[in-house]
């Protein structure tokens, strides 16, 4: 690449990452993404015919006493059903503070694109939609359903993704209102197989005023990069609000062929 075009690819995608990084700033949030799932979903895709498996783990190294030292380790299998969908389930488990192991439920959820990823063009949208059946102690209406919005714009070395995702109980008179969050994150290829950048989950809260789902919002610096078969995204975090936490996550894609 001669350098007057890679100062023009570099000058468009700092304008890209300069207007996400404004509007996340502007968002009224002090977050957490799903407690299970620390992930901005990108144009990655179960290949058609084909079993996958992801172990998503996240560990609280600091916070308050009801999650310090907590473990979560969540798998989720997923299966490619062709180009366009993909299906895919999620066992929740964690380990409390005191040691004790238990299961907050599973989810189900299904993928779907118009098309694969091209490289003749930089942008990729995808939807997915998720259900869940949930311990009490992990979500009040015990049942939860959401729709994930999913943009991703990619021209190396740069990839900008943004997830909004729209959640609420699937009971006929939930005790807790629909809520909304905005996930995002910008990565820079190193070299081939290694991205380092920074992901961010801001909770809206609830569409209405609700008092017992307060905003709020994290950050983490994340690597991405691969081991032989092995893919990982690894990452610190910090969420502010009422309850700041500090959190180590590592999403773990296991080869399994």
């Amino acid at each position: 690449m001669n350098k007057k075009l890679f100062g023009k690819c570099l000058g468009g995608n700092a304008a890209a990452l300069a207007v996400l990084l404004i509007c996340n700033a502007c968002i009224p949030a002090n977050a957490v993404a799903a407690p299970e799932e620390i992930q901005v979903y990108l144009d990655d895709f179960a290949d058609a015919g084909k079993p996958g498996l992801d172990l998503h783990t996240n560990y609280v190294t600091s916070g308050p006493q009801s999650s310090y030292h907590q473990l979560r380790v969540t798998p989720e299998f997923s299966y490619g059903i062709n180009e366009n969908w993909e299906v895919a389930a999620y066992w929740l488990t964690v380990k409390d503070p005191g040691g004790t192991v238990q299961t907050d439920g599973a989810k189900i959820r299904t993928r779907w694109r118009p098309k694969a990823p091209s490289a003749d063009s930089p942008f990729y949208w995808a939807v997915n939609v998720e259900l869940g059946h949930l311990s009490k102690r992990f979500n009040p209406d015990e049942t939860s359903g959401e729709v994930k919005l999913i943009g991703v714009w990619k021209t190396e070395p740069w990839t900008v993704g943004m997830n909004l995702n729209l959640d609420r109980s699937l009971r006929s008179a939930p005790s807790q209102g629909a809520t909304s969050e905005i996930d995002t994150k910008i990565s820079y290829k190193i070299r081939e197989g290694v991205e380092v950048g920074v992901e961010n989950y801001s909770f809206l809260g609830a569409n209405h005023a609700d008092p017992s789902q307060p905003s709020n919002h994290s950050n983490y610096l994340a690597s991405d990069f691969s081991l032989g078969k092995w893919d990982l995204n690894v990452g610190v975090g910090r969420s502010t609000g009422q309850s700041p936490e500090t959190v180590l996550k590592a999403i773990i894609g296991v080869p399994l062929n």
